[in-house]
Parts: C-alpha cells; sequence; structure tokens
C-alpha cells in the first residue's frame, strides 16, 4: 500500500506545473489586459460587465491549469510506473487538489489587479464576478473526483480473471463459445460479478455526464436518461442481457468520441466486455 507519492516524482510535477503555469498567468494577463482596453474605449471600465468578463476569463483559465496539473501529475505517474488504484488514486486528488487551491488563488490575484476592481463598484458586484471562479474551482474538483472514480473502477475492471476449464449450457440464447471440450454457452442472464462492474460503471458514467461543461457536444439528458435505464435493468434480480446490450451500446456509441468522457468510455469497455458486449 503507498502511503505517499515520491518526492522526486513530485519535485518533477512541480517543475513542470511550474513551466506551464508561467504561460497561463501572461496569457490570463493578455486577456484580462485586453478587457480593459475595449472596456475603456466603449466607456466601460467600472462597470460590473466588465468584472465578469474578467472574471469568466479567469474562470477558464483557471480549468485550463486544473486539466494541465491533471494531465502532467498523469504522466509522471505512469513514468514512475505507479498505477491508479484505490490507494494512489487518494493521493493522486489530494495533490491535484492543492493544485487546484493554489491556482485559484493565482487567478484570482492576477483578476483582482484588473483596473476594474479599483473603480468604484459595489462589493456585492466584485463578490458576484469572485463567485464565478469559485463555481468554477468546484466544478474543476468535481470533475476530477468524478474522472478518478472511472480510472480506479477501470483498473479493478481490468484485473485478470482466470476462466473456468468448461462452459456449460445454462439456457435458453444464441450466444455460442467454444471451450475446452467444445461446449456451448448459451446463458442469457448476467452475473452477480458482471452486473456489480457494470452498475459501478454506469454510476461512475453518470457523475461524469453531470460534470460536463453546457457547450458539451452531446444531449446530456438524453444520454443521461439511457444511462440511468441501463442502471435499473441491471440491478435487477435477472437483469435482461439482450436489454442491457442495446443501451450499453447506444451509450457507448454516444460518448467514444466526446474527450471528456474518455474515462466513461474506457470504464464501459472493460465491463461490458464480462457480459460478451465487445465495444471498439
Amino acid at each position: 500500500m503507498i502511503s505517499y507519492l515520491p518526492s522526486e516524482m513530485l519535485n518533477t510535477f512541480y517543475d513542470l506545473a511550474r513551466v506551464d503555469s508561467a504561460s497561463l498567468d501572461k496569457q490570463l494577463r493578455g486577456q484580462v489586459q485586453a478587457i480593459e482596453r475595449q472596456a475603456a474605449a466603449a466607456g466601460a471600465l467600472a462597470s460590473g460587465r466588465t468584472i465578469l468578463l474578467a472574471c469568466e476569463a479567469g474562470a477558464d483559465s483557471l480549468a485550463a491549469r486544473c486539466r494541465m496539473a491533471w494531465a502532467q501529475l498523469f504522466k509522471v505517474m505512469s513514468a514512475y510506473a505507479i498505477k491508479i488504484d484505490r490507494d494512489t488514486g487518494s493521493l493522486f486528488l489530494s495533490e491535484l487538489g492543492s493544485q487546484a487551491a493554489n491556482s485559484a488563488i493565482t487567478v484570482r490575484s492576477i483578476v483582482g489587479s484588473c483596473s476594474v476592481f479599483r473603480a468604484d463598484l459595489s462589493d456585492d458586484a466584485k463578490q458576484a464576478g469572485m463567485d464565478i471562479i469559485e463555481k468554477a474551482l468546484q466544478h474543476e474538483v468535481a470533475r476530477m473526483k468524478a474522472e478518478m472514480k472511472l480510472l480506479i473502477a477501470a483498473s479493478e475492471n481490468m484485473k485478470a480473471v482466470s476462466a473456468p476449464p468448461s462452459i456449460a449450457i445454462t439456457g435458453d440464447g444464441n450466444l455460442v463459445i467454444a471451450g475446452d471440450g467444445n461446449q456451448v454457452n448459451a446463458l442469457t442472464q448476467i452475473d452477480t460479478a458482471a452486473a456489480k462492474s457494470l452498475t459501478d460503471a454506469l454510476r461512475a458514467t453518470l457523475e461524469q455526464l453531470a460534470a460536463l461543461p453546457a457547450d458539451a457536444p452531446i444531449d446530456v439528458v438524453e444520454i443521461k436518461e439511457i444511462v440511468e435505464e441501463a442502471l435499473v435493468e441491471v440491478q435487477k434480480p435477472k437483469p435482461n442481457k439482450i436489454k442491457v446490450t442495446s443501451a450499453i451500446r447506444s451509450i457507448a456509441e454516444t460518448i467514444k468520441f466526446v474527450p471528456a468522457l474518455k474515462a466513461a468510455y474506457d470504464i464501459i469497455k472493460p465491463a461490458a466486455a464480462m457480459v460478451g458486449i465487445s465495444l471498439p
């Protein structure tokens, strides 16, 4: 059991993150200055609208910093041959949580240096702007937690499962798999272990869908309904494999080309394979 991440590995991560953060600092300052110039030209520098624009730029920058930190830490852990599981996952999230909090402080400082924050505006208007950054922080933390659950579940689902030496006929169906002794598997039900894996995968997918941004390139409401229906079926005492297969394939086809849902697809695929559902 790993109780801490190696110092050498973390130092490498900090060095990489420092370089990328400096670049994002420069970019955010440029964005804030551009917003100020445009507002000044329009005679609207001292306005709540200008504060909101500056804080929205800060929120976008914060999201980029959190995702950069995720990618960098994941890459460094992989280089040091540290796999994500329940033990390392909590350490991973703890480190990213600290990075996210520090990034939020930096973003607030850069945005707070904007001239409009020194203008004669109410504290409520200024706080409304800063709340946008706080909500972005909460969103990114929720997203990281959801993605980590997917990674942990995927690591557990990918564990080797020893196959039985022979396969017996267990019921009606049309799935034929040759095994030792050339016996036939005609199972149309889903066993308990496979149902649990699918249940975990579908629940994690719902969490991932909830963390999607508003401009996601899919109908989140529709796909959420399909996932919920599949979850209900899988949790039945005797899930109908045909119904589950249809739902899983629909979900997979919808999410597989959405980058933000790649982790969800990666966990559904091995879970589906446990019940004989093959996904590309």
